[in-house]
């Protein structure tokens, strides 16, 4: 009897995903401030990508994801980067599709640059007092909800994500801080942001 006909393949069983899309940014205390204030806009629209990886247990699956994320906007610069662990199912399944939730908490941690302009003064005034931009940090615990779809090859063995949806928030309302600096009064928000995003990988 040949060994071919008893021996199967062993997969460990991990998704692999890697995604990049676009997102859209809501800070609305900050932004209030900003118009106040004459100095543009917090920037609502931006770029991001990551990558992510997942055990599977059955139908569940539970791993880690980060992800980095900017903006084109001259004016006022905004990048962030979060890292996600995530819990998802891949239960609801229909034809050769998969519709899989997923629920993760992390840490987000961002800046974001005010460019200053039409400034003078000598040299050493902007190595001493003045300045030509202002620099914000901030930094939350996060919750993240998403749905990603995922197609299956003919034997249903192996996954492929194609696009994902989903939306990120701070889980309390947290401090905008000013870079070396100790300021008074300043803007707390529950920063979030919704996202679109294509999708790729493998998962077994």
């Amino acid at each position: 009897m040949a060994q071919q006909d008893t021996v199967r393949k062993m997969h460990v069983p991990l998704e692999v995903t890697y995604f990049g899309g676009v997102q859209f940014n809501n800070a609305s205390n900050l932004n209030s401030i900003l118009r106040q204030e004459g100095v543009g806009k917090f920037p609502c629209f931006g770029w991001n990508a990551g990558a992510g990886v997942a055990y599977r247990i059955k139908q569940t699956l539970i791993g880690g994801s980060f992800s980095l994320s900017t903006n084109s906007k001259k004016d006022n610069t905004l990048n962030t980067g979060d890292f996600i662990l995530h819990v998802a199912s891949n239960a609801v399944r229909t034809g050769n599709f998969i519709l899989s939730p997923q629920l993760g908490v992390g840490v987000q941690w961002s800046t974001f640059t005010i460019q200053k302009h039409n400034q003078s003064g000598s040299f050493d005034d902007f190595l001493d007092s003045k300045s030509n931009q202002t620099l914000m940090e901030y930094n939350a615990a996060i919750v993240d909800f998403n749905i990603t779809l995922k197609s299956m090859n003919k034997n249903r063995t192996a996954f492929y994500p194609e696009c994902r949806i989903g939306y990120k928030s701070s889980i309390t309302k947290n401090e905008w801080k000013v870079v070396n600096a100790v300021v008074s009064n300043a803007p707390k928000d529950r920063f979030g942001n919704f996202y679109v995003q294509l999708a790729w990988g493998i998962g077994r």
